[in-house]
């Protein structure tokens, strides 16, 4: 791998995952049917409990409770599945041992993604010159994706401890690449947690429209903008100027 010379304004590009590399409703969508299928094969008696709609219902129940799950969704996921089976009837201690096996089934399926176009081949060519990074809010498993080799560190809300639009995630990111704030930049399809929070922390910000949202009026709106991912590799080398 190579990396651009000491004297190269730009050198690391840190990405954002679901919605920015692939559209990640429907991976849900497909990964809540399959641990549900799952369920009802394994657990029949109790798949009425564990319905995507019962668990989501629980999810917003355990968020109430402490908003620190959303740091961790592994742990909401697993926590609220959990509940449902213990609020079913099973003990404590089966509820959880379900609630873990059920979820290996649905972080399988949650990370079988379909890559927007030019996804893999933009990284691999962005690779070549940059220090590539993935920064995200969710648990999507680079190395189930096939793609960990192409990025240098994977950090997340769950390893760092905090959600993006926190500075903690963007800190990391310096600090496991070595780099300032202005050698970095960071590309991401949520206005606020990505671009503006990118932007907040002194990085170059890309905002990677590729699901065609509109821009919160109460934000500046960014300096550059994507709507499909082969535009980067026209619009990275601009900040080596």
């Amino acid at each position: 791998m190579r990396y651009n010379s000491p004297m190269s304004k730009l050198k690391l590009i840190t990405f954002d995952l679901d919605n920015t590399l692939w559209p990640v409703d429907e991976v849900i969508r497909r990964a809540e049917k399959a641990c549900s299928d799952w369920i009802a094969d394994h657990h029949p008696e109790a798949a009425h409990a564990l319905s995507a709609e019962k668990v989501r219902t629980v999810r917003t129940e355990l968020i109430r409770e402490n908003p620190a799950y959303l740091d961790n969704l592994t742990a909401l996921r697993q926590d609220a599945m959990t509940r449902a089976f213990t609020l079913h009837g099973y003990s404590r201690s089966e509820a959880r041992q379900i609630a873990e096996q059920a979820f290996l089934v649905f972080h399988r399926a949650r990370n079988q993604v379909t890559f927007f176009p030019g996804a893999r081949e933009v990284l691999e060519t962005l690779a070549d010159s940059y220090l590539l990074g993935a920064l995200t809010n969710g648990n999507a498993d680079l190395q189930q994706i096939g793609i960990a080799d192409l990025f240098a560190f994977h950090h997340s809300a769950e390893t760092i401890g905090k959600r993006k639009p926190a500075p903690d995630m963007f800190q990391a990111a310096l600090g496991s690449a070595g780099v300032s704030a202005g050698q970095a930049m960071h590309v991401g399809d949520h206005p606020l947690e990505d671009v503006n929070a990118a932007r907040e922390h002194g990085m170059h910000a890309v905002w990677a429209n590729l699901i065609d949202l509109d821009w919160p009026v109460e934000l500046e709106r960014p300096r550059h903008h994507i709507h499909n991912l082969y535009e980067l590799t026209d619009l990275v080398p601009l900040f080596d100027d």
